[in-house]
């Protein structure tokens, strides 16, 4: 599949800098340290840290840190997330398993279960993990994308009430010479077959429906090296990727996956953007935790 070729270059779009900026390691580690602070153990906060700002990382900060006073807290203090919770395998047939999390905070089961998968395909070239008992859990696509680091396609189905499940479906996978292909749905946009599909794989596997209040889930890696050369998927990916690249009415054509990349770096060399309220929030909730709030740039 040839590539087709740039009528024009590569441009990366610097945002205005209206918004006061906040390091993006430091606003990760605040959320860590808050996570801690309602008895998260500290590999787990820092986990459920990233996957929470991955949203302002990307660009989609109505899915980040926003949510920490919004969402998370106070599901804390209702008692609807278990800090601490040590994880049941129900199942356990090699390649495939389930597991019910017991309440635990989504941000980090999520990671937790997309992670055993990426192990058991590397085992079987194929993993699945089916999981219940989970919180919100931030955006799929960020965990679907954990399977990226070890070559693999990641996948991530979600089904559960409208206050566990907003994102059905996220997929990534490796796009050879180009940024990520990560692709997020959101639960606005699904409509018949699609519906079915993801009831089938994340509610019918996991058991949610005998549960009120839950979210199903399923991780699925994939290693494509199982079923062909390194070199060959490599090239594959890059010529299918970027096919999708181009130019129309001075627009750039991208795939989903390259802006959020791109606006991923500029908050990693500048920092991450947060409006007045937001910088309020987490300023009153350091205080109130004893905690040093993120320093603004």
């Amino acid at each position: 599949m040839p590539l087709r070729p740039r009528t024009k270059p590569q441009s990366f779009e610097i945002p205005e800098q209206a918004r006061t900026r906040v390091d993006v390691d430091s606003l990760i580690g605040f959320a860590a340290e808050v996570f801690a602070a309602y008895g998260v153990g500290p590999l787990q906060a820092r986990c459920a840290a990233e996957a929470l700002c991955y949203g302002d990382l990307v660009g989609q900060p109505e899915h980040g840190i926003v949510n920490l006073t919004r969402t998370y807290l106070p599901m804390f203090e209702q008692g609807l997330i278990a800090p601490d919770p040590e994880p049941l395998v129900i199942a356990d047939r090699g390649a495939a398993a389930l597991i019910d999390y017991r309440h635990g905070l989504g941000l980090w089961a999520v990671s937790h279960a997309m992670d055993r998968a990426v192990a058991r395909a590397s085992r079987n070239g194929v993993g699945l993990v089916s999981l219940r008992g989970v919180s919100p859990f931030g955006r799929a696509g960020f965990h679907a994308a954990r399977a990226l680091s070890q070559g693999m396609i990641g996948m991530v189905m979600a089904t559960g009430s409208a206050r566990e499940c907003v994102n059905p479906l996220g997929v990534a996978a490796p796009a050879g010479a180009y940024p990520s292909f990560v692709f997020d749905l959101d639960s606005t946009a699904q409509a018949g077959g699609l519906t079915l599909m993801v009831e089938v794989f994340a509610g019918l596997l996991s058991g949610v429906d005998d549960h009120d209040h839950d979210t199903g889930l399923m991780a699925l890696a994939i290693a494509p090296t199982a079923l062909r050369s390194a070199d060959g998927f490599y090239r594959a990916a890059s010529a299918l990727f970027g096919s999708v690249l181009g130019w129309e009415s001075d627009v750039p054509i991208r795939y989903p996956g390259w802006p959020e990349a791109e606006h991923a770096e500029q908050c990693r060399a500048l920092g991450v953007p947060l409006d007045g309220r937001t910088q309020r929030d987490l300023a009153t909730l350091a205080g109130r935790l004893g905690l040093r709030p993120p320093p603004t740039n």
